[in-house]
């Protein structure tokens, strides 16, 4: 029987041994992909869907007015402003041109170190938008639509890890106070206004607008709201 050559037989072991890997790698990363989880589909359609849902269900704002609270009562009562008082002054001339107070009346503090004053008294239109120390400046707010859409990827909240995929939310003010149709007034509103839910509203000439940057989560087979992510909405009932 012929002897094998050491130099065959080495190189023709190395190829079998590489062969041999490159299956089991192939092996390996077959199997990983068929064990790891695909990533779920998303659309703005979707996503605005959810947000819908929610909606409806009373989950998120719809018919939560949108109110400025700055320290004043916005009652019935007369507001009393010391007249050197710039910003107060200032923001009262705001509501006059809005049509919420009268123009000011010069008057007097009471006791004995009495100061020079300016009286603002409420008009009628006050009592539909202020009260409990806020002054509103709209019923609610509308979805316009998601867009925006980012990637799937995992992400934690409240502790917990989900997928999920933030996306762009824009609203409206709905049925908005008349006055705000004024630019001076709206422009003064809305720098009053703090943020809301992590945004800012904008003015624009067709209304206040806002973009909120919003996370949605994935839960059984369904995309969610983030902040839902621990109770999500019920699912609609049949028809």
């Amino acid at each position: 029987m012929a002897a094998i050559e050491p130099e065959r037989f080495s190189s023709t072991w190395s190829r079998r041994v590489l062969f041999a890997g490159a299956a089991a790698v192939f092996l390996v990363i077959t199997a990983g992909l068929i064990w790891w989880p695909s990533r779920p589909s998303v659309t703005a359609d979707a996503l605005q869907a959810a947000m819908r849902q929610a909606m409806a269900g009373g989950d998120l704002p719809g018919r939560d007015p949108v109110c400025v609270a700055n320290g004043l009562a916005y009652d019935q009562e007369p507001v009393n402003v010391q007249a050197d008082n710039a910003v107060t002054v200032s923001w009262m001339n705001v509501l006059v041109e809005a049509k919420l107070y009268e123009p000011p009346e010069n008057s007097v503090s009471g006791g004995l170190t009495s100061q020079p004053i300016l009286v603002y008294k409420p008009l009628p239109l006050l009592a539909e938008w202020g009260g409990a120390r806020r002054l509103c400046i709209a019923k609610g707010v509308k979805l316009v639509d998601v867009g925006n859409v980012g990637r799937v990827e995992d992400m934690r909240l409240r502790g917990k890890r989900y997928t999920g995929v933030p996306a762009d939310v824009r609203w409206v003010l709905d049925e908005p106070a008349p006055w705000l149709a004024k630019p001076e007034v709206s422009e003064a509103l809305v720098r009053e206004l703090p943020s809301w839910r992590s945004a800012r509203w904008q003015t624009a000439a067709d209304g206040w607008r806002l973009t909120q940057r919003k996370n949605f989560v994935h839960i059984d087979k369904r995309w969610v709201p983030g902040d839902l992510a621990d109770r999500p909405p019920s699912r609609p009932a049949a028809m």
